[in-house]
């Protein structure tokens, strides 16, 4: 590891100073998923910190899910996506509180842009195209059975991770699984004012239709219908 790349570079406190430095080389791609750090020792030398403060550095970093701590072996810039990654953008979304306009139309451009790249992307994406197929149909099983509630609801969220994965863009789908996550609960929510995810069941259908017959603007109009059934949904749940 280049000695050079760990440098303070402006006046912060010391525990940024750690923070920013690592984050600016991973902007930079001169750090990489699986490089090895250099030791606290050696870290807090070059940056001109105490070792207290890169450790804390070093905690908040884990927290984060940016690191792995392999004890006895080192110090890594995380290999994979954790969902603690993006745990603050969640937070920081919460704070914002918006109001449930803004949630749809949140929701609606940025479903029906993975919509375009599931089409987009028909050559690579079968096997996932097949499973959402699995998936609504299940629901007419879960009906017939009269399942539990949770059933439906674990059913619509997992078609909604098919779809991100679908869009076959890593970047996309990491985003899409953060918004689930901020959604979820409104989801389950919608399900207490629907019979046996009936209006689940309606929402999916024609939105896999669009997208088996590879037409954008026909999966825009599905999504806008569907998002537009989630807001009503939600009036009806708020509105007891």
């Amino acid at each position: 590891m280049n000695e050079d790349l760990f440098v303070a570079h402006s006046k912060e406190s010391a525990v940024d100073t750690v923070i920013n430095c690592i984050k600016k080389l991973l902007l930079e791609r001169k750090l990489k998923a699986g490089d090895r750090l250099p030791n606290e020792n050696e870290l807090s030398k070059r940056l001109g910190v105490s070792r207290g403060s890169t450790r804390e550095a070093m905690k908040i970093l884990s927290a984060y899910g940016l690191i792995d701590v392999r004890v006895g072996d080192g110090t890594y810039v995380a290999s994979s996506l954790r969902s603690r990654m993006i745990e603050p953008l969640l937070y920081s979304f919460l704070l914002i509180d918006a109001d449930r306009n803004e949630l749809a139309e949140f929701r609606k451009y940025i479903e029906m842009d993975i919509a375009r790249l599931i089409i987009e992307h028909s050559d690579q994406n079968g096997a996932l195209i097949e499973q959402m197929r699995e998936n609504v149909a299940q629901i007419s099983t879960l009906q017939r059975a009269h399942a539990p509630m949770e059933a439906f609801v674990e059913n619509d969220m997992a078609f909604h991770r098919l779809y991100g994965e679908a869009c076959c863009n890593r970047l996309i789908e990491a985003l899409y699984t953060f918004i689930l996550d901020f959604f979820a609960q409104s989801i389950a929510d919608t399900h207490r004012m629907q019979q046996e995810g009936a209006r689940s069941l309606e929402s999916h259908r024609m939105i896999l239709d669009a997208i088996e017959r590879g037409d954008p603007s026909i999966a825009e109009q599905s999504i806008d219908y569907t998002v537009e059934v989630w807001k009503r949904l939600q009036a009806d749940v708020a509105a007891q």
